[in-house]
């Protein structure tokens, strides 16, 4: 998520550091694993009313092969099984925006740094 990151606020290691601690260590995180190699990360939570996908980054080795859409498929599958719509937000920067697109996300709001989006309606 560097070049998202860097794109929106810049980048400070440190910073970073902090942020991400603050932010995600106490937040359950799945390790995405392919072929015995750690792959990347998945971090989503249920709420009361909808899925919200925290995080899915897959190491660059691993981008472009289809993984993070099975991964974000298997998410999208749990949520229509609750009935539940599944929202997230996406750095303006990111290019994952366009793969959310492709997968059936659209916009239901925005931030001054995130568009916020959904898939499903429960």
């Amino acid at each position: 998520m560097r070049p998202a990151v860097e794109a929106t606020w810049g980048w400070d290691e440190a910073f970073q550091r902090s942020y991400f601690e603050e932010h995600y260590g106490t937040v359950p995180l799945q390790i995405i694993r392919l072929n015995g190699q750690d792959a990347g990360m998945l971090s989503y939570e249920v709420r009361p009313d909808h899925l919200f996908l925290r995080n899915v980054a897959l190491l660059p080795m691993f981008q472009g092969q289809g993984i993070g859409t099975k991964v974000i498929r298997t998410i999208m599958a749990e949520a229509a099984g609750r009935r539940l719509p599944l929202r997230l937000q996406v750095l303006r920067a990111n290019r994952a925006r366009e793969l959310y697109e492709r997968l059936g996300f659209r916009p239901y709001g925005e931030t001054a740094t995130h568009i916020l989006m959904s898939v499903g309606s429960g």
